[in-house]
This record gives C-alpha cells, sequence and structure tokens, in this order.
C-alpha cells in the first residue's frame, strides 16, 4: 500500500474522497468497538450491564479525547512539514509526541482508577449498575495507552497523508474485539469486565500491528523506539495546537456527560436509550467527523506549500459530501426512529424513550457538517484556540443550561426535550465559525 501522499497535487474532489473514504470505514470500524459491546451486551445481558456499559465507555471516551488533541496537532505539524518538504522535522515531531502520549497516558489511567467513585458519582450512576460500570472503567484505564497508541499512529500516519494502513489496522482490531465480545460476554457471561477486556486487549492488537508497520516501512523518516528523543520547542509546538484540541475534545463530551446525568436520573430506560443513542451517533455523525478530519490533515500540507485557496475550496466540498449524509441520517430519524434503537435492544421503554429522543436531537445531522468541517480546517490552518473556545462556549452556555432549563421546567419532561439542547447549540457554532472564517479568508489569515 502507498506509505506517503502528496495532497497538495492533483484533482482536489478526487483527492479528497479517496483520502477521506478510508477515514470513514476506519472510523466506522472504530465505533464498532463501543457498538459491538453495547449490541453484544444487550442480547445477553440486561439493562443494568447495558447502561454500565453505556455510562462507562461513554466516560471512557471522553478520556480519550484529551490525548487525540495531542495527536491531532502531530498530524498538522506533521502535515505542513510534509507540504513544505522539510522531512527533517518530522522525527522530531513523532518522537516529542511519543514522549508526551506516554507520559499522559500513565497519568490518566492513575487519575481515573483513583477517582472513579467520584466520577460515577457525578454522572449519577444508577445504583443498580454502580459496581458493573465501575469495574468497566476500570479495565479500560488500565489498557489506556493500548487504547491511545491507536490514535497516536494514525495521526502519524494520515500527516504523511496516508489514510488506508490505519484503515487496515482497525479493520483487523475490530475483528478480534467482536469475537473476544461473543466469547468473554455471550459465552462466559463476564458481562461489562469482559466488554473492557475486548476492547482493550483488540486496541493493543492495533497498536502492535501500527508498531511494526512504521518500523518496516520505507518513510522519509526511521522509526526506533529506543531511540526516542524530546524536544521542548517541538513540545510547545505541539502544546500550542493540542491542548485548546484537548480542552475542547474533553469539554465538549463532558457536556453531554451533564446531559447523559439528566437521562440516568429519568430512569434505567431513559439511560439506556440515551447511551443506545450515543452509540448509534458514533456511526451517523463518523462521516461528517471524517471528512473534518481528513481536512484538517489536506489543509496543513496544502498551508505547509503556501496554497491555501486549493484549503479552502476543499473546505466548501468537506461540507458538500458530508451534508448529503446528514439529510440521509435526518430523514431516517423522523420517520423510523425506534429501527435505530432496535439495533442495540429489544426493551420497548428504551424503544420509546430512544426515539422520543433522536425525534429532535436529528436536527443537529443537518448542522454538524457545517460545524466539523469549519473546525477541521481550522485545525488545519492551527487556528485551534480560536475553535475550542467557540465550541465549549456553545457547549456549556446553550447545550448545557437549555438542556437542563428544558427537562427542568417542564412538567414531565422526556428525552424529546432533552435532545432539543445539541441543535440549539450547533446553530450557535455554526454562525460563529462561519463569520470568523469570512474574516481570515478576507485578511489573508487564515495561517497562525
Amino acid at each position: 500500500m502507498p506509505q506517503e501522499k502528496d495532497l497538495t497535487q492533483g484533482n482536489l474532489i478526487s483527492t479528497l474522497l479517496l483520502f477521506a473514504f478510508p477515514y470513514i470505514i476506519a472510523n466506522f470500524l472504530q465505533a464498532l468497538y463501543g457498538a459491538a459491546d453495547l449490541i453484544i451486551v444487550g442480547k445477553f445481558c440486561d439493562s443494568t450491564v447495558v447502561s454500565a456499559v453505556a455510562t462507562g465507555s461513554q466516560l471512557l471516551q471522553t478520556l480519550i479525547f484529551f490525548i487525540t488533541g495531542l495527536t491531532v496537532s502531530a498530524t498538522v505539524l506533521i502535515g505542513k512539514a510534509f507540504g513544505a518538504k522539510e522531512f527533517e522535522k518530522i522525527g522530531k515531531i513523532i518522537n516529542t509526541m511519543n514522549v508526551c502520549f506516554i507520559v499522559a497516558a500513565i497519568i490518566m489511567s492513575i487519575l481515573v482508577i483513583f477517582f472513579d467513585n467520584n466520577l460515577l458519582k457525578l454522572l449519577k450512576t444508577p445504583l443498580e449498575a454502580f459496581n458493573d460500570t465501575r469495574d468497566y472503567i476500570f479495565i479500560c484505564a488500565i489498557g489506556l495507552i493500548f487504547i491511545f497508541g491507536y490514535n497516536a499512529i494514525s495521526a502519524i500516519l494520515r500527516g504523511l497523508g496516508n489514510s488506508i494502513a490505519p484503515m487496515y489496522f482497525v479493520a483487523i482490531s475490530c475483528i478480534v474485539n467482536i469475537v473476544l465480545d461473543l466469547l468473554l460476554v455471550g459465552k462466559y457471561n463476564l458481562g461489562a469486565q469482559g466488554a473492557a477486556i475486548a476492547t482493550v486487549v483488540s486496541q493493543a492488537v492495533s497498536v502492535i500491528i501500527g508498531y511494526i508497520y512504521l518500523k518496516k516501512g520505507n518513510f522519509v523518516f526511521k522509526f526506533k523506539f529506543r531511540n526516542i528523543k524530546f524536544d521542548i520547542k517541538t513540545a510547545k509546538e505541539l502544546f500550542k495546537i493540542g491542548l485548546p484540541l484537548s480542552l475542547q475534545d474533553t469539554l465538549i463530551p463532558l457536556s453531554f456527560l451533564f446531559l447523559f446525568s439528566i437521562a440516568n436520573a429519568m430512569g434505567v430506560a431513559s439511560s439506556a436509550a440515551y447511551g443506545s443513542v450515543v452509540r448509534l451517533n458514533a456511526f451517523l455523525m463518523l462521516p461528517a467527523g471524517s471528512f473534518a478530519m481528513a481536512l484538517t490533515a489536506l489543509t496543513a500540507q496544502n498551508l505547509g506549500a503556501k496554497n491555501s485557496k486549493r484549503a479552502f475550496k476543499a473546505l466548501v466540498f468537506s461540507i458538500f459530501f458530508a451534508f448529503i449524509f446528514g439529510i440521509i441520517f435526518f430523514i431516517w430519524q423522523q420517520l423510523y426512529p425506534k429501527t435505530a434503537i432496535a439495533i442495540f435492544t429489544t426493551d420497548e421503554n428504551v424503544l420509546e424513550a430512544g426515539s422520543q429522543y433522536l425525534k429532535t436531537f436529528s436536527y443537529d445531522y443537518l448542522l454538524v457538517p457545517i460545524v466539523f468541517c469549519i473546525n477541521g480546517f481550522l485545525f488545519g490552518c492551527g487556528r485551534t484556540i480560536f475553535a475550542a473556545i467557540n465550541s465549549i462556549c456553545a457547549a456549556f452556555l446553550i447545550r448545557v443550561p437549555v438542556g437542563f432549563i428544558l427537562c427542568s421546567y417542564i412538567s414531565g419532561a422526556t428525552l424529546y426535550e432533552l435532545g432539543i439542547a445539541a441543535p440549539t447549540a450547533s446553530v450557535a457554532t455554526s454562525i460563529v465559525g462561519i463569520i470568523y472564517l469570512s474574516y481570515l479568508y478576507k485578511h489573508n489569515k487564515l495561517t497562525t
């Protein structure tokens, strides 16, 4: 397979689609990790275990996002260096990122294990699901270094224009995860513990395969783990770009965790329904997210090559293609919402609660193509601070307050009212993002 690709050359639409398509497949397969856990747990266990896995995986995903912010910054720096043909910088960026990644993963594992009870109480985890949720989190926390490893390796390759190799890595890992889920949860009845073990082991497989590929491949750099060195100047660049992303990617899911706590307070059925929708969105949001991620690397390479017009055109095309998917998903959830929740459970109470939520939340599928792609473009430009502030403000000044107010002051409020919060915040984020982007383009200030 091709190991590096110059994204600054060739037909833009075909380059974008060929680069984004493996992103979509890889993200789809990666989403199967959590979905397989929830689907298989839903088939073999009761709603208490489903609630545990849904709550635990949502919390772990929030923690994972913190590290992936740093890895995206590596994609940006590697992409710019590759586009500018400054190959000597790439190895330094990779080495420094790996040191930061390992240290952060170890610290986070310790913190999660130490504060697990406090976190679960903060989320208002149903009492009957508390112990299972804690077991799930504990096992996944031990394996955080493997869970984050795949994202780091993928960030390196995608900065080099290679979105195909990560797709193969995650495909193999996904198969391992599903097989282990069926074995540990289905056959040996290990419940939430079995789902967590399957996730950690499958991620470890992807890291091992990725490491071998980096070590044996013919890249513009030589990857030798034993020779990893830390460069303070490069670290500052990574943190300058990555910390706003880490903060955003941690706090945005945290805002949804606040909404999750509201759903938990409505009972086990609403908790399981909300968790099922979260898993569903891991699939339905991935086309927009994949185009945004592809756009980040494409933008970085083209700005490195001093070709901002090509990067801006890629933004327009990305929004267009992602919006096509959004329309399809919106129509599906408006007409047949129960069919989506039925993927995860057959419990009628959960189906009804989930369909209520999707009736209002589904408007977000029309808005996230704009939000995600503008952010992906700004990430590639290195304008992560504004993108993070815009998203965080929308989350905590609009999404959370709207959800809290509607569910607190409307008598008999259900997940239908809670679903209004997300699209309301997306409208605000889109408007502010478009205004800022227009300013940057008009004044030729796309790069930092």
